[in-house]
């Protein structure tokens, strides 16, 4: 009989500080302060679930007591560290604070904590989910925790840094993990897909990522579950078969659907998926999850969207007469729907996506209730649009000090206490225009949608260019946010970027030309205008009352001219009898 197979999440858990993805602002330091041997008695790791915390903490107890540490990481190879690998390290105690929360645990702790350790330098107590101790248990931890023996290192971890006392965390260092990036796990299963020998599509590692939510050890565990269920090869209808996610066009058409206001089509999806069995809360998130990529899409941000291409495309051409109110409305509506008492109903999907569609779905309600709440012994408000407020009597004149400019003249007559004319409504701003070729320069993105520079996919970044103007041999492109358009300047400045870019620019507009950023030089540099106020003498001037009536030119030629102030230069005194 075989022994049991161990769960990937414990098989892969990493054994050096290096092999911990995506928390290098962690274990440098760790790695910084076993190097110089400043290691604190006390470190608080905070962070969401399954993004390192305990794994760090059991390495942090093996480069302790490692025989043979080799630049802040532990060897692997000595006694110590094998029995911490496989858990039978005496000084390494590991305590779940959720169902040891009592004082009674925490002084059988501080009692044991005086013996010196048994094979190792330290004793490593790792007291996990620490908020769970009771107040009276953090209280018989605090005084061991500020002046513990020389021989005891703490490893307090948590996922609710908000329910530890002050008097806790002001006697640790504190640590805080981030949640995991969608490229960070999709690297981490690929490299465990390929060491397991399991054939799974990039699909199905970015859908994994995406349900796990920057946890690396759920993306894990959906990873084995998955090759459990469908052997070695894995394809996305698999995925999203197991996972319950339903179909992906699905969530995609309904969301169309509901930018497009159209409450016929969306409420036939939804009944068409509910005959077929599907589970509409999954069908709800999937269609939220494209709802915020195009909310995303729409604001200008287009790095960890953590979407399929298809869904971004189809986001972006429903999207383009679609203003960011209306997307934040239809998603906040969609997240109303609650299938808790029926969850195979399709009622609440169905009430959220028609409350979803209409503009302002509270207004008829807060009209019929006013007179409801209205309080006793005041009329209600009616119904309907307000009343124009009636302007109030202009202000008392102010004392003459400096003389004014005359008041226009208007025709007719005026009223006392009447404006002069209607107040004009602010200006609102003008959308940019469009840039001429569009197609063109829409197939330069499409040709990189998934083509990767030095850094970044580079149609993700091209998809934030205002403008693109053709001149001679030279392609001058604009961005609408700085981020992108320093983004770009580097990949340019790398053959890696700049070749794909020029040659998908060449493919699109039929002639080879160089792909430069407007306000720049051709080394990426911006470009210096020169003013009026670079000149010393100018500022000066402008110092002592002066101002400028004239900028002169761009390049120098013509000085600027300087008017000086009645007030700035003083009469002189031509008084010659003293």
């Amino acid at each position: 009989m075989t022994g049991r197979s161990e769960v990937f999440y414990r098989k892969w858990r990493p054994q050096r500080f290096d092999e911990v993805a995506g928390q290098d602002h962690v274990t440098q330091t760790l790695r910084q302060a076993l190097r110089t041997d400043r290691v604190a008695h006390a470190y608080l790791l905070c962070g969401p679930r399954g993004t390192g915390k305990t794994s760090t903490a059991r390495i942090l107890a093996k480069a302790l007591n490692c025989r043979e540490p080799r630049d802040g990481e532990p060897c692997g190879g000595c006694d110590n560290c094998v029995a911490v690998t496989e858990n039978r390290m005496l000084d390494l105690i590991e305590i779940d604070a959720a169902s040891n929360r009592g004082i009674d645990n925490i002084r059988d702790l501080r009692d044991k904590a005086r013996f010196a350790p048994g094979s190792g330098t330290y004793k490593v107590y790792v007291i996990d989910e620490v908020h769970q101790l009771s107040g009276d248990a953090f209280d018989a931890l605090l005084k061991t925790l500020e002046e513990p023996p020389p021989h005891v290192i703490f490893v307090l971890a948590t996922t609710e840094t908000h329910r530890v006392p002050a008097t806790i965390l002001s006697r640790c260092q504190r640590f805080d993990f981030r949640r995991l990036s969608n490229d960070v796990v999709v690297d981490k299963l690929a490299e465990i897909a390929g060491e397991e020998d399991i054939d799974a599509d990039p699909e199905v590692l970015s859908l994994i990522a995406r349900t796990a939510y920057g946890s690396l050890r759920d993306a894990e565990n959906l990873l084995e579950q998955l090759a459990v269920s469908y052997g070695s090869e894995i394809n996305l209808d698999q995925a999203l078969e197991l996972l319950g996610l339903g179909d992906a066009e699905s969530s995609i058409e309904l969301a169309i659907a509901a930018l497009k206001s159209d409450p016929k089509q969306a409420l036939e999806i939804i009944n068409r998926e509910a005959a077929q069995g599907s589970d509409l809360g999954r069908l709800r998130g999937g269609t939220v999850d494209v709802l915020r990529a195009g909310l995303l899409v729409k604001a200008g941000v287009e790095d960890a969207l953590g979407q399929s291409q298809d869904a971004l495309d189809a986001m972006a051409e429903a999207g383009r007469g679609v203003s960011l109110e209306k997307l934040l409305h239809v998603v906040t509506e969609l997240e109303k729907a609650d299938f808790r008492q029926n969850p195979s109903s399709p009622l609440p999907l169905e009430i959220a996506i028609l409350n979803a569609l209409t503009e302002r779905p509270t207004a008829p309600v807060a009209a019929a209730l006013a007179p409801a709440l209205a309080p006793v012994g005041r009329p209600a408000a009616p119904a309907g649009p307000a009343p124009a407020r009636r302007p109030q009597s202009a202000p008392p004149p102010v004392p003459r000090q400096q003389p004014q400019r005359a008041a226009p003249v208007t025709s007719g007559t005026q009223s006392p206490g009447q404006p002069a004319g209607p107040v004009p409504e602010p200006a609102q701003p003008r959308r940019p225009a469009r840039a001429p070729g569009d197609e063109r320069w829409a197939q330069v993105i499409k040709e990189l949608s998934r083509t990767r520079g030095a850094r970044f996919i580079l149609g993700a970044l091209l998809r934030a260019v205002g403008e693109a103007k053709q001149d001679g041999d030279t392609l001058s492109i604009s961005f609408r946010q700085d981020s992108m358009e320093e983004r770009v300047v580097n990949e340019l400045a790398d053959p890696r970027g700049r070749s794909p870019i020029e040659t998908a620019v060449e493919n699109a507009y039929g002639v080879k030309l160089k792909v430069v950023i407007a306000g720049r030089d051709s080394n990426g540099a911006a470009k210096k205008t020169t003013t009026a106020m670079d000149s010393h003498i100018v500022r000066a001037a402008v110092t002592m009352g002066a101002r400028i009536v004239d900028e002169g030119n761009a390049g120098g030629t013509t000085p600027a001219k300087v008017e000086p102030s009645d007030e700035s230069v003083p009469e002189p005194d031509t008084d010659q009898s003293g």
